[in-house]
């Protein structure tokens, strides 16, 4: 059986204890210091603070199903299968070529290969499908929500952990929009646009979350290289295939906001059953998609 739910993403208790500045207030003084000062400062709000307790919370036990672990896959055990773009040697391949040897013994036995990633070629359900810093780089998210839902089994869940785009290289680079995702899915695009591979080489930043959590955002590549956006524009050009590079950028409330929408008006099946805001000192958030039956 599938698990029921994740823990709560603000427990006021939790809050209250973490907090020494809060030890006097009420639950519903919590609640407002928390929507008002408190989510914006990245302050411990749940029993989920940080990666590894979001991992403890999935049993197991249930049938689960990693999406592009490469290196460093983010669940384990026997009842774990993986899914990526090349095969257990080609990681191992690529991993040389990009001289990312420190952790090529972890690299796992791909069980899904698809060099185009697609989702359809697995043939099994799943209880809790996992990506790890992969949704940012969805040229189609409606449709990649959807092949996520037709591989999970009924009230399933998918957890995605995903950069904020506000403490990380994208933090330059505007929010997506709800038109952008849309425009997106229409198109059905199978390369990045030039659009992105410009933001990506051009408009980022650094990517040390602790100063821009300080704000020390830095400058953008374009500000040191001004060659940047020539080198990236002959790059698009001249790439036979797959360029990889971000397509989304996301904050925890902007991402929320766009599933939402997108399930009330019947693009997606999967609904928001948690948000786990990016804490201090962090870059990333995780979100749980259940899927509705």
């Amino acid at each position: 059986m599938p698990i029921k739910h994740f823990p709560v993403s603000f427990d006021a208790n939790i809050y209250k204890a973490m907090n020494a500045d809060l030890r006097n207030m009420n639950v519903t003084q919590l609640i407002f210091h928390y929507e008002h000062y408190g989510k914006n400062e990245g302050r411990i709000c749940s029993r989920i603070k940080s990666r590894n307790d979001l991992i403890s919370s999935i049993s197991l036990e249930n049938r689960c199903l990693e999406i592009g672990p490469f290196d460093c896959p983010v669940l384990t055990g026997n009842n774990v299968k993986y899914f990526d773009v090349l095969s257990q040697e080609g990681l191992k391949a690529r991993a040389v070529d990009i001289n990312r040897i420190g952790n090529i013994n972890n690299i796992p036995y791909i069980d899904y290969v698809s060099s185009t990633g697609d989702l359809s070629i697995i043939d099994n359900k799943f209880d809790v499908v996992l990506s790890c810093h992969s949704i940012e780089h969805q040229l189609d998210l409606i449709e990649h929500l959807n092949n996520v839902s037709k591989i999970l089994s009924p009230n399933g869940f998918y957890v995605i952990i995903s950069p904020d785009k506000r403490y990380c290289f994208d933090h330059f680079i505007k929010e997506t929009t709800i038109a952008d995702i849309i425009q997106m899915n229409e198109q059905k695009t199978k390369t990045h646009t030039l659009k992105s591979v410009i933001e990506h080489r051009v408009l980022t930043c650094h990517n040390d979350s602790n100063r821009h959590w300080n704000n020390d955002h830095g400058t953008q590549t374009i500000d040191t290289d001004p060659m940047s956006l020539c080198n990236a524009i002959n790059e698009y050009k001249n790439t036979e295939g797959y360029i990889d590079v971000h397509s989304l950028q996301f904050t925890p409330s902007s991402f929320e906001k766009n599933i939402n929408l997108l399930f009330k008006n019947n693009y997606i099946d999967l609904g928001v059953h948690m948000v786990y805001p990016t804490l201090r000192g962090g870059l990333e958030f995780y979100a749980i998609l259940q899927k509705q039956t």
